[in-house]
């Protein structure tokens, strides 16, 4: 086998044109470099003048001339260009001065006009130091040219691309970056360089399973893609998907790898990111092609005259129907066409639709389009939620774009359907039937001129969550609203308010008797039996409604009827239902002002307190106050039992109790200056107040800020506070208290659901007996045997008792037998200012006023 050793030197392929003597060697040489694919010239001189000039075969074949052609020096220089002229007439001038060779790349137009480029190569030979012979090789470069240049932009490109690139050799060892690889890792080309990227990039929580099943492919060679975790060169971590792609050479040896990689940190999931596979450097064409088809979005391209140019993979899979009709040349109206007839676009217009109405919609579709103004959401015709977006290149192509969105769209009725719906039952939220209230409240329809709002929460659901427990109260809550569900039409709105509020609003419902009927079916439904906890419970309910327009033309001012008619059917005695009427008007109308003047009063320190004695049983003798909450609304007083639950309802509790303790430590820093003995003073708190922020930690800044020691001070808790769902937190908080060396009261005993358990884990050591079983001493009751007991429970557990309400010597004389160890009430002293008490204090220290009734009764 003939073999030419194509980077031979240029002497060398010289010399197979002729020898250095001048023997003629031409027909061997001839043929050596054609099978090359490279002509050889020669230019024979005798004493200056050309004697004779020979072209190959191939040379001829370069010129496109016939073997008949004669060239002549002129004619031979004339196939180059003037600039081509410009360069290889001094380089030849050169070789005959002083004997240097010359190698050009150079334009050239052939005798039929083309325009190509060779390599024109030549040097001089001399005999005897006299010029005999110029001789060379000449070769057509054009598709060299070609390809090289190809591989210059497809270098561009790599280097430009936004996506990081990273290419190793077969073992896979890095051999060059991109610059966006270093912008996403931090690591630069030569930090790389023959190391393995996952030795650098890799760190402790990247998934092992994951790199096995990389590492298995690249043993064998084949394309994987993958999402990973990996860290940039700071220690930062963030997720990849990349596709690794082997690289073979001509004969289909595995010469390295390419892996392009996108960032994915931001969503934490997988979508194949734009892939590149690279098979061989000069097939720029595919190339692009096989990116193209590695993005997950469908792609669709039209030239400047919107004729279809191209679309990848994911298009066609999105639009199977259209694949038989994208070909080149077709247009866009085309294609929209073609997926009308096939009924793609279904949701927007019946694919038999009359023929004007399809064209008209196919040139609305087709200006939108070439708008390119906004990206648009639509659900395709197979349900996938598509992003479309489209753009116009610099120099005029049309790219569309179509992005599958759905698990986004899925995602957002996720989270608008939790926005919308109570967790627990399923039934919509507050916020769904205000905003339905709105829409009926303002709406123009006649149907949705008037209606009805019916709000109702469960008697005594506190007794099944605290003795059935919460489990058992949640069935119940779920229980009803499937009973509520069964009742209602598909225009009705059935929501939870929260804790075991629900609400109906009846759209349409405007008689009066009606609404009788229906509540009277709502009442008998939701007081069936059911069981619960393995018992069986019958549900009460009492309920409020409101017609609207006509009782209110608000959502808020609607719901308020309809919730001050429910507090009205409470007082009626629960089980029954109430409408709004014009005095439970006036009824919100006086709440809702005295909360507005209750909010104005607490910061400018309009709240007062009084104080009611508390004396020792056993021998009258003074040991402390309780502080009660006084207000004054413009000179009138208020009775705490007013304004105290408007203060909850209004969300001012937590500053009216502090403004109690802060006046009742103030009071008791008075006497202590006086040199009196107050004993302890004790305050009411709720459970909002126990639940603040720091609760323990503001009792400790006011008794500091008072200069009195926390040891004086009692917090009283009511029973029904203990049983909170925060229970937790508040045994915590009054811990904390009673670490300051604060005293812990429970109020009200026995007349909620504490247990022994409950008194075991708060640090409670006062039980205050409430009034109600007091006034009912004086006879045989229930309520006197409760009593008794709660004495003697409280004895056998080490606590103190407190009786609040005496007001007969009777009463005063049962306690004292039963045990009790303090009283309070009318029978020793109402309750006196702050001045007051201090002067009946002073008056004979701890044996004061009300103490000397005492000793009446004794003796």
């Amino acid at each position: 086998m003939l073999s030419v050793n194509l980077s031979e030197p240029d002497m060398r392929q010289i010399r197979e044109v002729t020898s250095e003597d001048g023997s003629d060697t031409w027909p061997t040489a001839e043929l050596m470099l054609e099978i090359a694919g490279i002509g050889a010239w020669c230019v024979e001189l005798r004493g200056g003048s050309v004697r004779e000039i020979r072209w190959s075969r191939r040379t001829r074949a370069i010129h496109e001339v016939g073997p008949d052609y004669t060239p002549t020096l002129e004619a031979a220089l004339a196939f180059y260009p003037p600039e081509a002229r410009a360069v290889l007439e001094p380089a030849i001038a050169a070789a005959m001065a002083d004997g240097t060779p010359w190698d050009l790349e150079l334009p050239f137009v052939t005798a039929r006009g083309r325009r190509i480029w060779v390599r024109a190569r030549g040097r001089v030979l001399a005999r005897e130091d006299d010029v005999i012979r110029l001789a060379g090789t000449f070769e057509d470069i054009t598709e060299r040219r070609r390809r090289a240049e190809e591989h210059e932009r497809l270098s561009l490109v790599v280097r430009q691309m936004t996506n990081a690139a990273i290419l190793t050799d077969a073992e896979g060892k890095t051999v060059w970056v991109n610059d966006a690889f270093t912008r996403l890792t931090g690591y630069r080309l030569e930090e790389l360089v023959g190391r393995k990227p996952g030795e650098v990039l890799q760190g402790p929580e990247t998934d092992r399973a994951e790199t096995a099943r990389i590492s298995r492919a690249l043993r064998a060679g084949e394309r994987i893609e993958a999402e990973l975790l990996n860290y940039r060169r700071d220690g930062s971590p963030y997720w990849i998907a990349m596709t690794i792609t082997p690289v073979r050479d001509a004969d289909d040896r595995l010469t390295g790898f390419i892996a392009i990689e996108s960032d994915v940190t931001a969503r934490q999931a997988a979508e194949a990111a734009a892939a590149a596979e690279l098979r061989r450097r000069g097939e720029a064409e595919a190339l692009l092609r096989d990116v193209l088809d590695a993005i997950p979005s469908g792609v669709i391209a039209y030239d400047r005259n919107e004729r279809f140019l191209l679309a990848n993979r994911a298009y066609a899979m999105l639009y199977p129907e259209l694949v038989p009709h994208l070909t080149p040349g077709t247009t866009l109206t085309q294609v929209l066409e073609a997926g009308l007839a096939a009924g793609l676009y279904a949701r927007e217009i019946a694919p038999d639709a009359p023929e004007q109405e399809r064209r008209a919609w196919v040139e609305r579709r087709a200006a939108d389009i070439r708008s390119t103004s906004q990206s648009r959401v639509f659900q395709n015709v197979d349900g996938r939620w598509l992003q479309g977006r489209e753009r116009r290149s610099s120099s005029g192509n049309l790219v569309c774009v179509r992005t599958d969105v759905t698990p986004l769209k899925e995602a957002e009725a996720e989270l608008r359907r939790l926005a919308e719906t109570d967790a627990l039952t399923g039934l919509a939220n507050r916020a769904v039937l205000f905003s339905r209230l709105a829409q009926h409240l303002g709406g123009r329809r006649s149907r949705d001129r008037g209606g009805l709002l019916i709000t109702f929460d469960l008697d005594h659901f506190k007794s099944i969550n605290d003795t059935l427990g919460h489990g058992a109260g949640d069935l119940l809550l779920r229980k009803v609203a499937r009973r509520l569900s069964a009742l209602a039409r598909a225009e009705d709105t059935v929501a939870r308010l929260g804790g075991d509020e629900f609400a109906l609003l009846l759209p349409g419902l405007v008689s009066a008797a009606e609404a009788e009927r229906f509540l009277a079916r709502l009442v008998a439904r939701l007081s069936r039996p059911l069981r619960l906890a393995g018992r069986d419970v019958t549900p009460s309910v009492s309920l409020g409604a409101a017609f609207f327009p006509s009782d209110a033309d608000t959502a808020e001012a609607l719901y308020r009827s309809a919730d001050a008619a429910l507090y009205k059917a409470k007082r009626l005695g629960r089980g029954r239902w109430a409408f709004f009427d014009r005095a439970l008007d006036a009824q919100m109308r006086r709440r809702a002002g005295l909360a507005e003047a209750l909010g104005e009063a607490l910061p400018e320190g309009r709240i007062e307190i009084a104080l009611q004695p508390q004396l020792r049983l056993s021998d009258g003798a003074h040991v402390g106050f309780e502080a009660l909450a006084r207000w004054r609304n413009d000179g009138e007083p208020m009775p705490p039992a007013e304004f105290i639950p408007i203060a909850e309802e209004a969300g001012l509790i937590v500053p009216l109790g502090t403004a109690v303790l802060k006046a009742a430590l103030s009071a008791l820093a008075g006497m202590l200056a006086r040199g009196l003995e107050p004993g302890r003073i004790a305050v009411n708190v709720a459970s909002a107040q126990l639940l603040a922020p720091d609760f323990a930690a503001t009792v400790a800044r006011l008794c500091r800020e008072a200069g009195v020691s926390p040891a004086r001070l009692e917090l009283e808790v009511t029973e029904t506070v203990l049983l909170d769902r925060s229970a937790s937190r508040i045994a915590e908080v009054l811990g904390e208290l009673r670490g300051l060396g604060v005293a812990i009261a429970l109020d009200d005993f026995g007349t909620g659901y504490a247990s022994l358990a409950h008194l075991q884990r708060f640090p409670v050591q006062r039980l205050k007996i409430d009034r109600r079983f007091v006034s009912a001493i004086d006879s045989v009751s229930r309520e006197a045997k409760i009593a008794a007991t709660v004495i003697g429970l409280a004895r056998g557990l080490g606590l103190e008792t407190v009786a609040e309400g005496i007001e007969t010597a009777a009463q005063h004389a049962w306690l004292l037998e039963q045990g009790c160890t303090i009283g309070q009430g009318y029978f020793y002293a109402r309750p006196l200012s702050p001045t007051a008490a201090a002067e009946a204090l002073a008056e004979d220290g701890s044996r004061t006023a009300w103490g000397k009734k005492l000793r009446l009764v004794a003796g």
